[in-house]
């Protein structure tokens, strides 16, 4: 986990100051790792994101990349992940399980809507 973002203000007094601490926002990129399995063409990732509630997750996908954003206390998870390899967003699915968020997203069949040749 490496901290991507966070702001600072400067001259603030010291009740402004322990206040702005309280709300201050640290935005960190999840440990991920991702795996391609090709004879079920599919593409898992498993995303830590300890002690987040499920409600707090949100999650989007796109035919090439996933857009994660995960609130927990002043910490903001956050990655914009390519998957590698073109997915059919409408067949992805989620898991949210003892800290560990595990996305399977389905790999397109290269020959789905091909036109049969006749000769």
């Amino acid at each position: 986990m490496a901290i991507v973002q966070r702001d600072i203000k400067e001259n603030l007094t010291e009740s402004e100051s322990k206040k702005e601490e309280q709300e201050t926002l640290y935005k960190v990129y999840p440990d991920m790792r991702r795996n391609i399995n090709y004879d079920k063409r599919e593409i898992t990732f498993e995303v830590s994101l300890p002690g987040v509630k499920k409600e707090d997750i949100s999650l989007k996908s796109l035919p090439n990349w996933f857009h994660l954003n995960a609130k927990r206390g002043q910490l903001m998870y956050s990655a914009n992940q390519n998957f590698g390899k073109k997915i059919i967003p409408e067949k992805t699915t989620a898991k949210y399980e003892n800290g560990l968020l595990t996305i399977w997203a389905k790999i397109p069949d290269p020959f789905d809507g091909a036109k049969e040749i006749n000769f």
